[in-house]
């Protein structure tokens, strides 16, 4: 299944800030990536950690499916 990343707005202002957002428009997670799971940007400097805030299955009129995570940063534990 097709997946896509969308972000929290703390997470875009933070993607934004670092200018990242170029890595994280190219991000591709496996469907075993689950609520609650960190996912760490590395590179040359600090790290940019977000958490699987939620996610989605999203149906096109025509039938495609595509599994959609929603990133949140800072990593904050996720309630319910």
């Amino acid at each position: 299944m097709k997946t896509a990343i969308e972000l929290t707005q703390t997470a875009r202002r933070k993607v934004d800030a670092e200018g990242h957002g170029d890595r994280v428009a190219g991000l591709v997670l496996g469907e075993w990536a689950q609520t609650g799971d960190f996912v760490e940007l590395a590179g040359d400097g600090e790290a940019l950690v977000f958490i699987i805030h939620a996610r989605r299955i999203r149906i096109e009129a025509d039938g495609r499916k595509t599994l959609v995570f929603k990133l949140d940063h800072p990593a904050r534990p996720v309630t319910r």
